[in-house]
């Protein structure tokens, strides 16, 4: 896997002598102006402390940059500069290419040959695995509407019930999670769901028991926000299938 590297917002916050919270707020705004669905934790991650609160947020080169943009011209200096230190300190630990087979003895060629065609085979089984299940998700990345929790979960494979337990599961970082109950039980989406376009929230009216006239929150699913789900599902599962 590879590893991005990352800054957080403490490491900004001090570079450009800016209140810890006011880069917060930065970065909140600079994530709702891009609203790029395909983002995700090698992207972006929200660091979050015992009591559920934000604690830093960690960003890739590109969102590092993009906020700097708007500070001064020296605050921008440093934090490229810090970037530049990241880079090498990255490259200084990367592992070392390995030497090439000696072609001219017979049977370390016939080795490298063996290796590589086990290595094409592997890599076109992959791709004929996968492809059935990109084609999937962008037929519904393409589709037009958004969806109930129930339709939502039939598309995605996982009966209703589990598909909101995951939806909330509250022993995920928030960055993971889609949904949560409000004080009455009430399913809400995150608003960090709708800024990105993966989800809809709308006060719906209708007649209570009681006779009189209420409102309640029906979140929904864009098709981009199905096919973000479908995703990292099949992330976590391809990790369940990994060896120990």
């Amino acid at each position: 896997m590879q590893n991005v590297k990352t800054m957080s917002s403490r490491e900004i916050a001090t570079l450009t002598k800016k209140d810890h919270s006011h880069v917060i707020r930065d970065i909140r705004s600079m994530l709702s102006q891009i609203d790029d669905p395909n983002m995700d934790d090698t992207d972006f991650k929200e660091v979050f402390d015992g009591r559920g609160y934000t604690s830093e947020i960690n960003l890739n080169k590109d969102l590092t940059l993009t906020l700097v943009a708007g500070y001064n011209s020296r605050f921008r200096y440093l934090v490229i500069k810090r970037w530049q230190e990241l880079e090498q300190q990255a490259q200084a630990s990367s592992p070392v290419t390995p030497a090439l087979p000696n072609f001219t003895n017979p049977a370390d060629a016939a080795i490298a040959w063996a290796e590589e065609y086990k290595a094409k085979e592997a890599a076109q089984a992959q791709v004929t695995e996968l492809k059935p299940k990109a084609e999937a998700l962008a037929r519904i990345s393409s589709s037009k509407g958004a969806t109930g929790i129930r339709d939502t979960a039939k598309a995605v494979g996982m009966r209703q019930n589990d598909f909101v337990a995951w939806c909330v599961d509250d022993t995920k970082p928030m960055s993971r999670r889609f949904m949560y109950r409000d004080d009455r039980g009430v399913l809400n989406a995150y608003s960090h769901r709708t800024s990105a376009g993966l989800m809809t929230q709308k006060l719906q009216s209708f007649v209570g028991h009681d006779g009189r006239d209420r409102a309640e929150p029906r979140v929904k699913f864009t098709p981009a926000g199905v096919a973000k789900i479908a995703e990292m599902l099949e992330k976590e599962r391809n990790k369940e299938l990994e060896p120990m």
